[in-house]
């Protein structure tokens, strides 16, 4: 080999080995675990949640509940599942953002003076379609912690 050739030989080794030839995609078992883990968490923090037993501490209720939707969302985002589960794994993720940003609108609604029984209705009637496909993708990939109640 050339004199030349020897350090761009080398340099392309390096480059390729620094690339990770693999990904970085947990295995199913590491991406049930750690999901679940947070998911685990998200639920016995969230459950600690006072539920409110009047209608002006309605938009105080969803926005303790948004204060850990949110992180959990983002740490599920983090996850990198492996491939043959992916599609199925960023779907969930992404109806959990969907669910956020919708409960996130009605909170808002609340605050400019809206009807909190009214939004409320409006809210339960919009999430249950999307907490149930939600949690047929958990359900689908047997992560059960992430399942909302």
């Amino acid at each position: 080999m050339p004199r030349r050739a020897a350090p761009l030989a080398t340099a392309v080794v390096l480059l390729l080995a620094l690339s990770g030839c693999g990904d970085d995609s947990l295995t199913a078992q590491q991406l049930h675990d750690q999901a679940t883990a947070i998911c685990t968490r998200t639920a016995a923090a969230t459950d600690r949640i006072v539920v409110p037993s009047t209608p002006s501490q309605g938009g105080r209720f969803l926005q303790q509940g948004l204060a850990h939707l949110r992180p959990t969302v983002a740490q599920l985002r983090a996850l990198k599942a492996p491939e043959e589960l992916r599609e199925r794994y960023d779907r969930a993720v992404e109806l959990a953002g969907q669910e956020a940003a919708l409960i996130a609108r009605h909170e808002r609604a609340i605050a400019r003076g809206d009807d909190v029984i009214d939004t409320y209705r409006q809210l339960e009637a919009a999430l249950e379609p999307l907490v149930m496909q939600e949690n047929a993708y958990w359900r689908g990939l047997q992560i059960d912690a992430c399942v909302r109640r």
